[in-house]
């Protein structure tokens, strides 16, 4: 049935984008967006989806452990919601954290996953908890989104960026770089740690093509020059470097994160891999998410049109509609017009003009242009944008 919603845009001959509007507007809302997530969204950005859910392991069903999770949830799901851990420590949050039952809109016991590693017990513990079940919860998105208005924090929409990774690892004798079709537990708590996080990351292939240029001495020494010059390969505005050393008894990792022309680095030391591989995702989502993230204010919003030239048939279509929904301050959007040229968009927005401009400004799937996409009904004195597709 998902497919078959896909299929019936695409006959197998030329049809005219009225028509091609014409018969998603028949679409029921549920099948419209099912036949838009089908499509691939564009490689500058990935679609976050499950924002606003959690799932953790729980020992038992009680109400008083059911409680205490569903706390633990709420703040693990604010903090990926607003990209950053600035929420901690907000008094409005605190108090919103003893009230989660009022926004949270449902949950339920799953069993574990297939392979789930039960805790060891830590030293001077005698035993660690034995996990049963895991709890998912679902949040309320419209109550989420209105407490963090009122605690003035913004919100990172779902069209969030990717990051590269690039981790050196020193272990003994061993020196390597991972790479995407790697097997590590190092690799596995970075990727638990995005997840958890939803800063969606990207490993390099390092194949013969990156390895001609850089070594692992390279990634050792931190020579940007060569850093910088295989990474344009991967065309990501964020990269984070990582560099592992066992140093006897403990980790030790020292972190670069390299965005929006400007280089930022911590290290941290522990035998913990997860602790390490969160302190290394946490602060690049904390210094990542500013640039993108967006207060919404319901006041300054309100109605403009965005006109998109070069849509020619459903795939482009597809594409450029999840992206406009990812973004964080747009609400809405429906199709006013289509021409030969193009499309246009009336947009219902929680932020202003600017906060979409800035973050489409921010993207790479499209560019500003100065003349309107030609329509049937000129409008007089509304805001437009116009852009085309890159």
């Amino acid at each position: 049935m998902k497919y078959g919603i896909v299929h019936a845009l695409l006959p197998g001959y030329e049809i005219s984008m009225r028509q091609i509007v014409k018969n998603l507007q028949i679409l029921s809302v549920y099948g419209l967006i099912t036949a838009v997530l089908l499509i691939s969204t564009p490689a500058s950005a990935v679609v976050v989806e499950h924002l606003y859910e959690a799932e953790i392991a729980v020992s038992d069903q009680t109400r008083k452990t059911r409680h205490e999770v569903f706390k633990k949830a709420f703040q693990q799901t604010l903090i990926k919601v607003v990209g950053s851990s600035r929420i901690l420590g907000n008094p409005m949050i605190d108090d919103a954290r003893d009230k989660v039952l009022k926004y949270i809109s449902q949950f339920r016991y799953r069993d574990l996953p297939e392979g789930f590693v039960q805790p060891v017990a830590a030293e001077n513990v005698e035993a660690a908890a034995v996990y049963t079940n895991m709890l998912w919860i679902k949040f309320d998105v419209p109550a989420i989104n209105a407490l963090l208005s009122s605690s003035q924090l913004p919100v990172w929409g779902r069209q969030r960026p990717e990051t590269l990774v690039w981790i050196a690892v020193r272990d003994g004798a061993q020196r390597y770089v991972l790479k995407r079709r790697d097997i590590s537990p190092i690799k596995d708590e970075i990727e638990k740690a995005a997840r958890l996080r939803g800063l969606p990351i990207l490993w390099p292939e390092y194949d013969d093509e990156d390895r001609s240029r850089l070594s692992f001495v390279d990634l050792w020494g931190g020579f940007w020059d060569n850093i910088l010059t295989v990474s344009r390969r991967y065309d990501k505005e964020s990269m984070l470097v990582g560099r592992y050393f066992w140093a006897g008894n403990e980790w030790q990792v020292k972190w670069d994160l390299l965005g929006d022309k400007h280089q930022q680095y911590w290290q941290i030391n522990s035998r913990d891999l997860d602790l390490l591989s969160s302190a290394g995702i946490d602060n690049a989502s904390d210094k990542i998410s500013p640039r993108y993230a967006l207060f919404l204010r319901e006041s300054s919003g309100g109605n403009f049109y965005l006109d998109v030239h070069g849509i020619s048939n459903t795939d482009r279509y597809a594409t450029i509609t999840t992206y406009l929904r990812g973004l964080s301050p747009i609400k809405d959007l429906n199709v006013s017009e289509v021409s030969a040229q193009g499309m246009r968009f009336k947009i219902d927005a929680q932020g202003s003009v600017d906060d979409v401009k800035r973050l489409i400004a921010l993207g790479s799937l499209l560019k500003p242009v100065n003349v309107q996409v030609t329509t049937q009904h000129p409008l007089q004195g509304d805001v437009v944008l116009a852009y085309e597709l890159r």
